[in-house]
Order: structure tokens, then C-alpha cells, then sequence
């Protein structure tokens, strides 16, 4: 079955989570094996993956000659570490040349500090090594690259798309995320949607992560889920933390204007941890594979235990 850009974007994005304790060169071998196994078009990994700290990228290409790069998610257990591991404030300026940015569009430091790992980033193991802008300054004119991830993956993602189409006069660069943050202020997120009037961004109605940053966002995770489990204290006060931080910093987020709501069904979580597991069910990229139509057999091809929530897959069988 041939995958749709958005459908071939959530399962590169899912591949960047396998190996999570391996080396960069058992990686390279998990992932070519699942790139096999769960796409066609002979995708197979071009350069990477590199990581620098924590975080991770590795280009995929297929036999026509297209490219992706792809951002590896942050992981976390709970919710609260997203939202106070996370650097929101302050603000920066574009650490690159983006002509097509105006001087007032600033991101977070947290993406700057990412930007920066990926920018370091040297792949050593592959067919493609050294580091990654020279990689992709030396791909054929004309090149299609598709620049995605999930979670934070994907609010990274729409910052190396800017920096991208600054840097590359030789490819056509197509963003597309998923339960991506927001990662800058509205002039950031105003020209983003300009310069690139096709990119596409995902999200899930029960996924807590695409509602960050924004003080509409945040705010409904205080009330999300109802009839389901509740954000507790713990998870009220990081809100409220994250919102605080906004206020006194006087920062405002915004999201890309155009973006796609997936209609998920809640897990039936119990228990102390019920609202935290929820988060974690809802926002997992296998789940965005699933509601983007991926047969459950794919999925099951990266984890062969994941299932979706009961009650959606009694519908999507009738």
C-alpha cells in the first residue's frame, strides 16, 4: 500500500524512537529494518542517525530520489516533565539566516539550544557521514525534502524547515509534523505559514503536547478529558507553572495557522496514574500512525504489543 505524505511522515517520525538505549550504529540497523517493513519505495537511511545530547536525526531517502529529515522526539514518563524540563523562556532570535522571517520572530531557548545540537551533529555511521547541512547541500538540484517529526520532534522540525530554506538553494522543503508545541512567538509562526503555504501539521483532540505553549492551551489541559481522568495536583501545578512563566515573562506562542485535528478515544486508563497515562497513550506516535488509517499490522511491525483503545478498534472493525 502506498503511504500518503502525511501517513509516510508519522511512521519516519515513529522509526526515530527504535534503540532508545542502543548505539547510533544498532540504530541504524533497527531502523533500516523497520524502514523495510513498514514503507515502500525502497526508503532506506541516507545519513545519521547522529545524536548530539539528547536529541536525534537521520535522513531517509527512497529509489525516486526523495529525502526526509527526520527529528527524534523528546521522551518523558509524566507530563510534568514536559512542562518544566522544557526552555520557553526567553525568547531568541533565529540563531541562522532566514530571509523569509522578519527580524521580530523569535523561538524558544530550548529550540535554540536544540537547533544548535543539530547544527553540531556529525553522522558517523551509514552512507552518509560528517555533518548534516553539507549532506543536504550536496543533494541534487531540484531535491524533494521532507522535514518532520512528533512531539518536540516536530516543534524542532519547523525550526530546521526555516533554517533549511535559508541554507538550501537545491531542494524544495515540505514540513510536516505532528503533536508538534509551538515553537516561537506569532511573527515566527505568521511567516512560517507563508513560506511554506503547503507544510501540514497534525494533531490529536486528546493529546495534551500540541497544547502547549499557548495560554489557550495550556489552560484546557485543567479540564481535558471529561469523564475520564483528571489532571491532578501535580499536573495543575506545572500548568499553571508553565502559564505563570508566560505571564511574567510576558511571552506569547503561537501554533501554524493551518493544521489537521485527529479525532481520538480515550484509553481506559485507572488508577493513581490514570490522568498520566493517559497523556502518554494519547500523545504516542504509534496512536498517530493508527488514526492517520496505518494498519494495525504495520504499527505492530514497530511495537507488537501496542494496541489501540478498546472501544475504537471494536469501531473500526464493524
Amino acid at each position: 500500500m502506498a503511504l500518503t505524505t502525511a501517513q509516510l511522515g508519522i511512521t519516519l517520525s515513529a522509526i526515530s524512537y527504535l534503540g532508545q538505549f542502543d548505539t547510533n550504529s544498532g540504530r541504524y540497523t533497527l531502523m533500516n529494518q523497520a524502514l523495510a517493513s513498514t514503507t515502500t519505495g525502497g526508503w532506506q537511511i541516507a545519513w545519521g542517525p547522529a545524536t548530539q545530547g539528547e536529541d536525534l536525526v537521520y535522513v531517509a531517502s527512497n529509489t525516486q530520489g526523495q529525502y526526509a529529515v527526520v527529528v527524534r522526539g523528546t521522551l518523558f514518563d509524566r507530563i510534568e516533565d514536559l512542562f518544566q524540563d522544557k526552555n520557553i523562556t526567553p525568547q531568541e532570535a533565529l540563531p541562522f539566516t532566514a530571509p523569509a522571517f522578519p527580524s521580530d520572530a523569535a523561538i524558544s531557548k530550548g529550540d535554540v539550544e536544540v537547533w544548535t545540537n543539530v547544527s553540531n551533529m556529525s553522522s558517523s555511521v551509514g552512507p552518509g557521514t560528517g555533518a548534516l547541512l553539507p549532506f543536504l547541500q550536496a543533494l541534487p538540484s531540484g531535491t524533494s525534502l521532507l522535514v518532520t517529526g512528533h512531539s518536540l520532534g516536530g516543534q524542532v522540525a519547523t525550526v530546521l524547515a526555516a533554517w533549511f530554506q535559508g541554507a538550501l538553494t537545491n531542494v524544495s522543503v515540505q514540513p510536516i509534523t505532528f503533536a508538534a508545541p509551538t515553537a516561537g512567538n506569532p511573527a515566527f509562526a505568521t511567516a512560517y505559514d507563508a513560506a511554506f503555504p503547503s507544510a501540514e501539521r497534525y494533531y490529536n483532540s486528546l493529546d495534551v503536547v500540541p497544547r502547549a505553549w499557548t495560554e489557550e492551551g495550556l489552560t484546557s489541559i485543567l479540564s481535558l478529558y471529561p469523564g475520564g481522568p483528571q489532571c491532578g495536583p501535580l499536573c495543575k501545578a506545572a500548568v499553571n507553572g508553565a502559564l505563570k512563566t508566560l505571564e511574567k515573562n510576558q511571552l506569547t506562542y503561537q501554533q501554524p495557522a493551518v493544521a489537521t485535528e485527529l479525532t481520538g478515544t480515550l484509553y481506559p486508563e485507572k488508577g493513581i496514574l490514570a490522568f498520566e497515562d493517559e497523556v502518554n497513550d494519547q500523545h504516542r506516535a504509534l496512536y498517530y500512525m493508527y488514526l492517520l488509517g496505518i494498519p494495525l499490522t504495520t504499527i505492530q511491525q514497530l511495537n507488537s504489543s501496542w494496541a489501540p483503545p478498546p472501544s475504537q478498534a471494536l469501531r473500526s472493525a464493524g
